[in-house]
C-alpha cells in the first residue's frame, strides 16, 4: 500500500518564529508592560500590535496572553 505524501504549505502562520518576529514581539510586550506600570490602558497598544503582519499566529497568541495578564492585574498605583 502506498501513502500519499502531503505537501506542507509554507506560509507565515505555519513557519517557526524568526528572530525578527521574536524581537518585535519582545519589544511589544516590554512596551505594554511599561505602559501598564504607568497605570495607563494598554488596550490601544494591543489593538495596534495585534494587527502587525510580521507576527505569526504563535506570536499573536503570546501577545494576547500577555495582554490578558496585564489587563487583569489590579493597579499598584494608588489614586488620591
Amino acid at each position: 500500500m502506498r501513502f500519499q505524501w502531503r505537501k506542507v504549505k509554507d506560509d507565515a502562520s505555519t513557519r517557526a518564529p524568526t528572530s525578527g518576529s521574536l524581537h518585535i514581539l519582545t519589544e511589544y510586550i516590554l512596551h505594554m508592560s511599561v505602559t501598564c506600570l504607568g497605570d495607563e490602558d494598554v488596550t490601544p497598544l494591543y489593538e495596534e500590535y495585534i494587527q502587525d503582519s510580521r507576527l505569526g499566529d504563535a506570536e499573536k497568541a503570546e501577545l494576547t496572553a500577555i495582554y490578558r495578564s496585564l489587563h487583569s492585574v489590579p493597579s499598584v498605583v494608588a489614586h488620591g
